[in-house]
């Protein structure tokens, strides 16, 4: 076997080796508790191995992401050289397993087993060399406090999360090639991280489940983690109803469905609202960073298919500017899909916290006067942006859309969460409104009033940005 035809795994075997040694590293080296910055350092450990040797092997790193991409049937697909991101091309298989009439799934097979055997090796050498140098061991057991069926649903979800930005950012066809699927990928990790560490511990990998797992005094929790990991691998595949050209036989539709789109808001406002519900209730002190993730990594993979609102605001703003019949049509059915979405989410944040709820409104000691104007200013920003850079073309680009439109609107909500936490909440989304308040709802009684003045401030922020963006960018909208 050529040395070459090894390379692909031992891209992979490396990759995982650093992002297991990276979180070990976090969370042994901090003596007085786990920094602040430790997710964040985790997911940026993912980014830059996934933009390193994406040319390589696809930058799985993760046998759910592998079963994913085999199972949508892009492990080996030649037209986009093997499911490398942006269009690139895989070596060789290795030549002693290949002959002319071997079948493609037996080719198929061969890879994901071998990168499979090749991430779970570098988790586990990960695990060893961590271990030896801290004298310690990681502990990969629900959070004390929650049980396994609360931290299963987070690994499950939050993995489905995972590989469904994979599958979207790095292999699909509409939205590749980019420069953004990194990015994308690494702020999944930010996302679920800080969301569903407190219950969970936040996995999201077999190969880190296992080389944490394997040097611990409770092992045997690799395997319910794995399955709940595999779960949410199988999952990210059934969604990817929304890009039905990837498995269709004829050619890609100019339009995506309104149902397809549809679907879309609805996964991506749900896990929007799900990752604020959860940061709170773990008081978290990086919920705005978290929830500015979540939106930036659905806007990525999502943005092309449905507009990526996830917010009725939003879709108030761009109806607007838009104001067209099919527009009006689109913002009927998107404004109450983002609302059940939040409110779904929002029962289930409560579930995996034991029912636990908390108040929309203003917060102590800031009126709830000032609680509406921060929410109006910041929405407005967050209005104002998506229009500036999600409806008009790229700065100084002939292509017909950008590469930095989610990660400026994300940006939005870290800047707005962050201003306005202490004051409101720093909600600035309707349907992040509905699955706060209606939850608390049923659990006490009240709070509607807040949902209902919060959320008309917000449409109000929304309009007014649509005037603002009407009068200064009126010569560069989008036809």
């Amino acid at each position: 076997m050529a040395f070459s035809n090894c390379i692909p795994y031992l891209a992979e075997f490396l990759g995982t080796f650093v992002l297991v040694f990276v979180i070990g590293c976090n969370q042994l080296s901090v003596q007085s508790g786990i920094s602040t910055f430790a997710v964040t350092s985790i997911a940026c450990a993912l980014m830059v191995m996934v933009y390193s040797f994406s040319r390589i092997c696809g930058a799985h790193f993760n046998p759910a992401v592998t079963l994913a991409v085999a199972l949508a049937g892009r492990m080996n697909d030649e037209s986009l050289a093997s499911a490398g991101p942006g269009g690139t091309e895989l070596l060789n298989y290795p030549r002693k397993f290949l002959d002319a009439g071997e079948r493609p799934c037996t080719r198929v097979a061969l890879k994901v087993t071998g990168y499979i055997l090749a991430q779970l090796l570098g988790g586990v050498a990960a695990g060893f060399w961590y271990s030896a140098l801290f004298l310690e061991e990681l502990q990969l057991r629900p959070v004390p406090g929650h049980t396994w069926w609360e931290a299963g649903i987070c690994e499950t979800l939050y993995t489905a999360m995972l590989c469904f930005v994979f599958l979207n950012t790095a292999i699909a066809t509409r939205n590749t090639p980019n420069q953004f699927y990194g990015l994308a990928i690494g702020f999944v990790i930010v996302a679920g991280g800080y969301a569903s560490g407190p219950i969970s511990g936040a996995a999201f990998n077999p190969a880190v489940s296992t080389g944490v797992s394997l040097f611990s005094d409770n092992a045997w929790w690799c395997l319910p983690y794995c399955a709940f990991q595999v779960t949410g691998s199988l999952l990210a595949v059934g969604l990817r109803l929304v890009r039905p050209e990837d498995f269709a036989a004829g050619p890609i539709s100019a339009e995506p469905s309104l149902s397809t789109k549809l679907a879309s808001e609805f996964i991506g406002t749900f896990m929007l609202v799900l990752t604020v519900g959860l940061n709170v209730l773990a008081g978290s002190t990086a919920t705005a960073w978290s929830a500015a993730a979540a939106l930036i990594c659905m806007i990525y993979s999502l943005g092309d298919v449905c507009g990526g609102h996830f917010n009725p605001a939003v879709t108030c703003a761009i109806l607007l500017t838009k104001r067209t019949t099919s527009q009006l049509r689109i913002s009927l059915v998107y404004i109450p899909t983002q609302v059940c979405a939040g409110i779904l989410a929002g029962l289930l944040f409560a579930g995996l916290h034991d029912g636990a709820t908390f108040v929309l409104g203003a917060k102590a000691p800031y009126t709830i006067g000032a609680a509406h104007v921060v929410e109006f200013v910041f929405t407005f920003v967050l209005a104002f942006v998506v229009l500036s850079t999600a409806v008009v073309k790229g700065i100084s680009s002939k292509m017909p859309r950008n590469f930095y439109f989610a990660l400026a609107i994300g940006s939005c909500v870290t800047a707005g969460g962050v201003a306005a936490g202490s004051v409101s909440g720093g909600e600035l989304n309707p349907a992040l409104n509905s699955g706060i308040a209606i939850v608390h709802a049923l659990q006490t009684g009240g709070g509607l009033l807040s949902l209902l003045t919060f959320s008309l401030t917000q449409l109000a922020a929304g309009c007014t940005a649509a005037a603002v963006f009407a009068v200064t960018h009126k010569s560069h909208i989008s036809k």
